[in-house]
């Protein structure tokens, strides 16, 4: 296999730092730990990494203001958690 020719599983590890099936149950898991949604799970992640940005990314940590802003407004309608 070439270097190039990554798995599936390789190219999430490389992307994400994890699998994206564990991350889904890391999230899930977190959430019924906490008892909280899965949403404040993954805005607790985003204002973690948002404290770790440096002053000279204005515009990475104005997109994830926009995204916590988005999470709180219940702007994700595909979760799984939330039914109509």
């Amino acid at each position: 296999m070439a270097e190039n020719e990554m798995t599936q599983r390789e190219k999430e590890i490389e992307l994400f730092g994890i699998v994206l099936e564990d991350l889904e149950a890391m999230i899930k898991q977190k959430a019924r730990h906490r008892e909280t949604p899965m949403t404040d799970v993954m805005i607790d992640w985003l204002e973690f990494a948002q404290s770790q940005l440096e002053e000279k990314y204005v515009n990475v940590n104005h997109t994830i203001n926009r995204i916590i802003y988005l999470l709180h407004k219940g702007f994700v309608i595909d979760n799984p958690e939330k039914k109509d």
